[in-house]
């Protein structure tokens, strides 16, 4: 049963295709995958919100958190969506939620925790401007309470 939104409350999804070696012996994909469909919804949610178009580097964050928690088994030839929606904004740090359906049924709801950084000078930096306006944009309702 579903503890987070549902795929019609984020703001942003994305299908996203499977691969064969995504699948393990046990014949459904394997959990360390998600953790990369993860990151193929942030960079899709990032080049199509926020103007990416360049190198990794012009990603202007860095992954400290990732959380999964896997409802049901997806296999090979299942269609995969991705919801990403912001559930927190701090500081220099913001929260992203997922909800990842296959076949239209939750297969794992996820959490990844990104801090803003600042590649030339090494460090954090504060999330402000026109990117906070947009991650605000993206925020789920009922996030951060």
């Amino acid at each position: 049963m579903s503890r987070g939104p549902a795929m019609k409350d984020f703001p942003f999804s994305c299908p996203v295709e499977l691969r064969y070696g995504d699948v393990d012996a046990m014949n459904h994909v394997n959990n360390a995958v998600y953790v990369t469909l993860l990151e193929t919804a942030r960079v899709r949610l990032w080049q199509q919100r926020f103007g990416f178009s360049g190198s990794a580097r012009d990603i202007p964050m860095i992954v400290a958190r990732v959380a999964v928690d896997y409802r049901s088994p997806v296999g090979l030839e299942e269609p995969v969506e991705i919801g990403v929606g912001v559930r927190e904004i701090g500081r220099t740090s913001f929260t992203l939620a997922y909800r990842i359906e296959a076949s239209g049924r939750l297969a794992a709801e996820a959490e990844t925790v990104q801090v803003l950084y600042d590649y030339g000078q090494g460090q954090p930096v504060p999330i402000a401007g026109e990117v906070r306006r947009k991650l605000e944009e993206l925020m789920l309702s009922g996030a951060g309470r």
